[in-house]
């Protein structure tokens, strides 16, 4: 078997104890690389490789098969980043990057380079994180009481990189990664799978001057009814063990991050009943856990995979995207959680822009993309940034707001992204406002000149009243509409969540009195229909007659919820904390769980095998694929979920197929 060539980029203590474990396992460190050559050749001297001076001339070295990446935490997203498009296999120091879209980002990198991308959590390696694990499953049951700390005490000054902001200081990222770690790891082990994810984190710690955490807590609370007291620390001393209970059997771990590396590789756990009995489970190795975790490296390498069995992609993204909801209950915010502020754009403007399928509507002069991106699910500026300009670099170039969304944030993170990008001619905006308790003609007007103040814009390219109100006539809403068309604040105007009935007033009166219509919808339309609203007041325009209009008038729609929310999902890979919007299975069976929609399902999948698609795409492209102008709204939280939607363009569905999915056909002819 070939022996891996190693470079390691830092030559801190981490990198230290890395070059010493190296000596137990196949590997050779040919070279490490620090920001000056000097600090370099003083690390390299007692191991005989070679210096380097500064981190990119150690990348680009052809020899090398795989890099540690042992440096501060603001630099492992941009030195990973390059590692991976020089096809070098890496293995990154904890907390991956600073926050989850640069893991995201990087995960994206490593399965499109095919190269091998691991993070260094090297406790989840060690035989004794293994068998806690198993004794999870074997004697203990869901939902599990949770107690894990990391912390200690050090006197440092403010430059020092654990609580320096500029080197992504603070406990969270540094230990408190740990105990958020084993916690969805545990709770995953009770449930059967590698991790859960918790559904809520609350947090609470004491700041710095530089408003970076010197002590956290959180409470993470997991769909199970599991929960989590973690604790993290750079200024306080605790045992910083592990307890995980059911309420029956308890495990206790005094060494639960180390495993015994400073023990003589010794280390134990305590199984304690509910009478107080005891068992004690001695635990020793004969390579140290670094030494393990290079070994599990390579034996992952050497298979030619891209990931960890251990540390899977989704594991690494799940924690981080903790560990971002932690930080923000505490207001710790870098700069890298800030797209405006960013030195380089987690996704690069240098490589050309891709094509998507696009068309023409009446009142707009651009082309639009036949996908367009829902802005709801954005977290911060940098999730947002990454996400547009991913979308946009994919040639999407439509993009779906609210006056309602993320409480006018969304609105803020578009504008700001599109003037940040100088972009305002190349996009389309399709804004919405007037939502209930506010939908009445009157607060048409203040809602989108605050859109619009957001957003930076002198105009919005389509503009949808948000709701109905039809205890209101028609003609208060299409007059002011009207006015601000004329004025120039919006392109063309339409609705959504309006029944047929009321939309057809609606034009009707535009149109006999010589008055702009609504020429755009935005209900819901899915393979899946709607049987109860998902919101109150949501229409959907699956329904026969609703399609006989769109197709005998040529009204776009422009529809939300277009894969029925997860409907049509074998499973989902990359989910982290929920979004609010999120649907669970109440919602699942209560708007989409009917007979027939469970048939469609069934039809999905069958048709999806045979064209080898995933479900999910197969039912995008079902309202793709119809007789009236279709843009479906998406509402992607990563590159992957967004790059999944995109496939679906590329689907062509007969008209036999849409009829025999939608259940007017019994075969396929």
């Amino acid at each position: 078997m070939k022996i891996i060539k190693w470079g390691i980029l830092g030559t801190g203590s981490i990198a230290k104890a890395f070059a010493d474990a190296l000596k137990e396992t196949e590997g050779e460190l040919v070279a490490v690389a620090s920001s000056t050559e000097q600090r370099a050749k003083e690390f390299c001297a007692p191991y005989g490789c070679k210096p380097i001076g500064g981190h990119h001339n150690l990348i680009s070295m052809p020899e090398i098969d795989a890099i540690y990446v042992a440096t501060p935490h603001t630099s492992h997203f941009e030195l990973t980043a390059q590692c991976l498009k020089n096809k070098k296999a890496v293995l990154c120091e904890k907390p991956m990057t600073i926050n989850a879209t640069e893991t995201m980002a990087l995960i994206d990198l490593s399965r499109k380079n095919n190269t091998l991308l691991m993070e260094a959590f090297m406790y989840k390696i060690h035989p004794q994180t293994k068998k806690i694990m198993e004794i999870i499953q074997q004697k203990l049951n869901a939902p599990l009481d949770i107690s894990a700390e990391f912390c200690f005490s050090v006197d440092v000054p403010e430059t020092h990189r654990l609580v320096n902001r500029e080197l992504g200081g603070g406990s969270i990222l540094d230990i408190g990664c740990y105990p958020v770690s084993i916690s969805r790891h545990a709770v995953g082990a009770a449930n059967g799978k590698n991790f859960l994810n918790p559904i809520s984190i609350e947090g609470k710690g004491e700041l710095n001057s530089q408003e970076i955490d010197l002590n956290a807590s959180a409470i993470l609370t997991f769909e199970d009814k599991s929960v989590a007291r973690i604790k993290s620390a750079t200024n306080l001393s605790s045992e910083s063990d592990v307890r995980i209970t059911d309420g029956t059997n308890t495990i206790l771990v005094n060494q639960p991050w180390h495993c015994g590396e400073f023990t003589d590789r010794k280390s134990q756990l305590k199984i304690i009943d509910k009478e107080g009995n005891e068992e004690e489970i001695d635990i020793s190795t004969d390579k140290g856990i670094y030494a393990l975790e290079i070994d599990h490296f390579s034996e992952t390498f050497h298979t030619q995979a891209t990931e960890s069995s251990l540390i899977p992609h989704n594991d690494s993204h799940g924690n981080m995207i903790a560990l971002d909801t932690w930080r923000k209950d505490l207001r710790v915010v870098y700069d890298e959680d800030r797209g405006e502020r960013r030195k380089f754009p987690v996704i690069s403007n240098k490589i050309p822009r891709e094509i998507l399928p696009t068309l023409k509507i009446p009142g707009i002069d651009k082309e639009l993309s036949r996908l367009v991106f829902g802005c709801d699910n954005q977290s911060d500026t940098n999730h947002a940034f990454a996400m547009f300009d991913h979308f946009y670099m994919k040639g999407g170039n439509v993009f779906d707001t609210a006056y309602i969304y993320n409480n006018g944030k969304s609105d803020y993170y578009l504008g700001s992204w599109i003037e940040s990008r100088n972009l305002r001619e190349e996009v389309v905006i399709l804004g919405k406002g007037a939502h209930t308790p506010d939908c009445e003609p009157d607060k048409i007007r203040p809602q989108l000149e605050e859109t619009l103040n957001r957003m930076s814009s002198e105009y919005l390219d389509i503009y949808c009243l948000h709701r109905d109100n039809e205890s209101l006539p028609v003609e208060g809403f299409i007059d002011t509409l009207n006015d601000l068309k004329e004025e120039g604040l919006i392109k063309v105007f339409g609705a959504s969540n309006w029944s047929l009935k009321r939309f057809k007033q609606a034009n009707n009166y535009a149109l006999s009195n010589g008055k702009e219509p609504f020429t755009v919808l935005s209900n819901n339309f899915s393979l899946a229909r709607m049987n109860n609203p998902v919101w109150p007041g949501c229409y959907s325009c699956s329904n026969d007659d609703y399609v006989e209009y769109l197709t005998d008038s040529q009204v776009a729609i422009f529809p939300w919820s277009s894969q029925a929310r997860g409907f049509f999902l074998d499973s989902q890979e990359f989910s982290g904390l929920r979004h609010v919007a999120d649907p669970n299975r109440e919602e699942q069976e209560r708007v989409w769980g009917s007979k027939e929609n469970k048939e469609r399902r069934k039809r999905c999948f069958e048709l999806a095998s045979k064209k080898s698609v995933a479900p999910i795409q197969l039912a995008l492209s079902f309202v793709l694929n119809q007789k009236f102008p279709s843009f479906p709204l998406i509402g992607p939280r990563n590159f992957f979920e967004t790059e999944s939607s995109l496939e679906a363009i590329k689907i062509d569905l007969t008209a036999d197929e849409i009829s025999w999915l939608n259940l007017n056909s019994q075969t396929i002819k």
